[in-house]
């Protein structure tokens, strides 16, 4: 132990270096843009949210849910997508009617849905039940008269009861 002792100078501590503080301005517009992109997605969630459940603008669009529902109806027989305008009937119309039935009435009638010409006329609604009638002109130029009940469930219309006739007196034809 009769060595010397050894004296050496400390090694320097190592520097740690920190980013320069971030200007204010710069801090400030970045935080603005992160308010704006938050602003923007829960506008466009909102938006999207009311337009789904029921266009706030359906009157320029020209006619509510309902008569909306009417016709993706008679626009869906007058293709032929049969199970398509069978699933915009109620689930109380569908217990009530099976498909089969539904297709048998709408082959032997085949001509009163390719629809030329559609108008709707009376219309009584409610928040959960509207009654529309419609004037209708068959490709063969017949014309004929329908009356749509249609209910509210969930937000959204289903055709709970329609009535077709001939719009010159003629039998009216039931689709119960």
């Amino acid at each position: 132990m009769d060595e010397p002792l050894e004296i050496r100078p400390p090694e320097p501590l190592p520097v740690f270096s920190f980013p320069p503080p971030e200007p204010d301005r710069a801090r400030l517009r970045r935080r603005l843009l992160a308010l704006l992109a938050v602003g923007l997605m829960a506008f466009t969630l909102a938006t999207w949210t009311l337009v789904r459940v029921e266009s706030p603008f359906e009157w320029l669009a020209g006619g509510s849910g309902a008569a909306r529902v009417v016709r993706a109806q008679l626009e869906a027989l007058s293709r032929g997508e049969l199970r398509a305008a069978y699933d915009l009937f109620s689930p109380r119309y569908r217990e009530q009617v099976p498909f089969e039935v539904f297709h048998e009435l709408v082959v032997s009638h085949r001509r009163m849905f390719r629809i030329r010409e559609l108008e709707f006329s009376e219309r009584e609604q409610t928040h959960s039940r509207a009654v529309l009638e419609a004037q209708l002109v068959a490709a063969d130029g017949e014309r004929y008269r329908a009356r749509y009940t249609l209910v509210r469930d969930n937000g959204r219309w289903w055709v709970d009861d329609l009535r077709w006739g001939a719009a010159r007196g003629r039998r009216t034809f039931s689709v119960i």
